[in-house]
């Protein structure tokens, strides 16, 4: 079973290169790299004091490594010190202005409160059909080189989503 697993990261890696961020068709592979190694304890800590801080590390995607990003727990409902998989927020230019695809903000969702695990990402696309939604697929994450797990993936409604969509600051 281990080898059909890393068959499957090999396939992702493999094919996610070409991707776009939020392609439907393809999962987003995500690598998180941090220096501390007790990051889960330092980011539970930021969480729990309302800090508002991120946790600064190295994140690749898709193939591209992006140096100095900022990384915090997201979510009010389904974030708990207790999980082995909380919600992640991700700013790839939380200390240099960079974007992959357009892209600064990642937010990834954990489905605690979807047993389905298709909710969000299929809201959005039939949303998508009648409006202006933002887009969402699904991410593989690793933190550290271990698997943290399957993420939904949505596009982050702020600045960049209003100048993308609306040509408007």
């Amino acid at each position: 079973m281990k080898k059909l697993g890393l068959l499957y990261l090999g396939f992702i890696a493999l094919t996610a290169q070409a991707q776009n961020l939020y392609d439907i068709d393809n999962i987003t592979a995500i690598d998180i790299v941090f220096e501390d190694a007790d990051w889960d304890a330092t980011m539970d800590t930021y969480y729990a004091n309302d800090l508002d801080e991120r946790l600064v590390g190295t994140v690749t995607i898709n193939g591209e490594v992006f140096d100095s990003c900022g990384v915090k727990y997201k979510g009010n409902s389904t974030y708990s010190a207790a999980n082995t998989k909380n919600p992640l927020n991700i700013e790839l230019d939380y200390v240099y202005d960079k974007k992959y695809q357009g892209y600064g903000t990642l937010k990834l969702s954990n489905g605690k409160k979807d047993p389905s695990f298709i909710r969000e990402v299929l809201s959005y696309e039939i949303g998508r059909k009648y409006m202006d939604m933002p887009l969402s697929n699904y991410a593989y994450i690793t933190i550290n080189g271990s698997e943290y797990g399957l993420f939904s993936s949505s596009e982050s409604i702020n600045g960049d989503y209003v100048e993308r969509r609306f040509y408007s600051d």
